[in-house]
Formats: C-alpha cells, structure tokens, sequence
C-alpha cells in the first residue's frame, strides 16, 4: 500500500470515528435534556390544567406534573417536591396570593413560578416579580405568547407580556402619582370599598351614606373600573395586595 492510500484510509477512519464520537456526543446532550423534570400546575379549573399542560410537553416531553386546585394543595406539593416550573394562578378559591407565593419561595427558594391569571397585569404583575416570579401572563394571551413565557421562565429569564411592558414603560414616564391604584378613588369610593370588603350589601351601604341607590351602584362601577377589578373578591385581593387594612380605609 502506497503512503498515499495509506493517507487517504486513515483520514476516512477518523472522519467516520468524529462523526461516531458526534453522534454519541449528541446522543447524551438528548438523554440530558430529556431527563425527567417535574412540573407544577396550579389552577381551580381542570380544563386550564390540561391545555398547559399539553405546551409544556413541547419543552420537557418526559416531565412528570402535579396539579393543584387550591393553595393547601399547591404548599403541600412544594413541601413534597422540587419542580423545573411552577405555573400558577393566583385567584384560586380560598388561597391568599400574596402568601401563597411566600411560602412557596420559603420552600423552594429557587422555584421558577409563572403566574398564569385573568387578574389585571397593570395592576398585579409588577408585584409578583418584586416577591420573585419569573413571569406573569393573561389568560387572555395567545398561545404563542404562552409558549414564549414558558420557554423564557424555564431558561431563569424574567417575563413580562408586551402589553404589561408597555404599561410599565409608560407609568415611569408618567409624572402621576405613586404606585397604589387606591389612591384614585374619591372619598364616597374609599367609603364604598371598606363596606363592600366588610360584606355590606349595596342597600346597606345606601343607607349608611344616606344617598340613593343608584348612587351606590355609580360608585361601585366607578371603583371597580379604576381599580380594573371585575368582582369583590377581586377587590379583596387586590387589597391584600396593596396591604390595604379595611379598618384604616
């Protein structure tokens, strides 16, 4: 065999040894990114569970899920287990948001939690991120932008939709007031949410300010859409939120 052909033989072995050594190479990245993660699903509607669920698999096709309904549940998954991501809606019955995702954190300080919910993201995302989430999103979002949060929370990365972006970009632009949304209300609106976070009836509060009914109701409409909240018990949780104490409104 001639040095040439010999060259040429050798050079063909380590192109095809480089090419296994690729393969296996790849190979491993594969089984490393498909180790088994578990996932963490918080929401009180099963419907909503499923479809995350179903776009999570497109990042972590081996991943395991827990799901929960409630805060009690979603605590005792955390004191059970560590999860690659949290999605979690923050207006399940009975569960204090704002508590409920200190105590996750105290549990699992490094958790990457997305909080998926209807709740006003002006209002509630800004908040969320300062208590350590790595994300917020609409329900009302596409699944694209579903998709995108997930992806983004799951690399460490923090996400914010482009339309709570947006509105964070124009508050600190904006040479209005503080933070708190409570702040706009007028007095007879302060009065009407410290009796509605009470349980008075809107009859009850007519009588107590002494004004027409219709009155109460042009109150009540008013608030609401200033504080962009469309039940009381969303005004109850925003007031947590804002650790607004009902005997000092």
């Amino acid at each position: 065999m001639s040095f040439y052909i010999y060259k040429f033989v050798l050079l063909k072995r380590f192109k095809r040894l480089n090419m296994n050594m690729l393969k296996n190479t790849l190979n491993k990245l594969v089984i490393l990114g498909m180790e088994t993660k578990r996932v963490l699903i918080a929401d009180d509607h099963t419907i909503v569970r499923s479809g995350i669920k179903l776009i999570i698999r497109d990042f972590l096709p081996s991943a395991v899920f827990d799901e929960a309904s409630n805060g009690d549940a979603v605590i005792a998954c955390v004191k059970k287990n560590d999860y690659e991501l949290i999605v979690l809606d923050i207006n399940m019955p009975d569960t204090d948001s704002i508590a409920l995702v200190t105590n996750v954190f105290a549990y699992r300080e490094l958790s990457k939690v997305l909080i998926y919910s209807m709740n006003s993201e002006e209002l509630y995302a800004k908040r969320f991120i300062k208590l350590g989430v790595l994300g917020y999103l609409n329900k009302e979002s596409r699944t694209e932008e579903i998709r995108n949060a997930i992806a983004c929370v799951l690399r460490g990365d923090v996400y914010i939709s482009r339309k709570v972006r947006k509105d964070l970009s124009d508050d600190s632009h904006s040479k209005k007031g503080g933070d708190n949304p409570f702040e706009k209300l007028s007095d007879r609106e302060m009065q009407t949410v410290k009796y509605l976070l009470n349980g008075y009836s809107l009859l009850e509060i007519r009588n107590i300010l002494n004004v027409h009914s219709s009155t109460v109701g042009t109150y009540k409409t008013r608030l609401f859409e200033k504080l962009k909240v469309k039940t009381v018990r969303e005004l109850e949780e925003l007031a947590r939120m804002y650790q607004m104490e009902i005997s000092k409104l």
